[in-house]
């Protein structure tokens, strides 16, 4: 019964990684994405913050 559970959480702790780190790409925080494959803490931030502006 564990295994279910821990395979679950980690299915859906890998769905919620690869979500955010598009998430930060799709919003420009090109930075953030790199830092965050060191430390995902980054993606999370990353992807809950709005778009970075566009260049002209």
């Amino acid at each position: 019964m564990w295994y279910a559970i821990g395979g679950f959480g980690a299915l859906l702790y890998l769905v919620l990684i690869v979500t955010l780190g598009v998430a930060t790409i799709r919003n420009g925080h090109w930075v953030l994405f790199i830092l965050g494959i060191f430390l995902p803490f980054f993606w999370i931030i990353g992807g809950l913050m709005r778009p970075a502006p566009q260049a002209v």
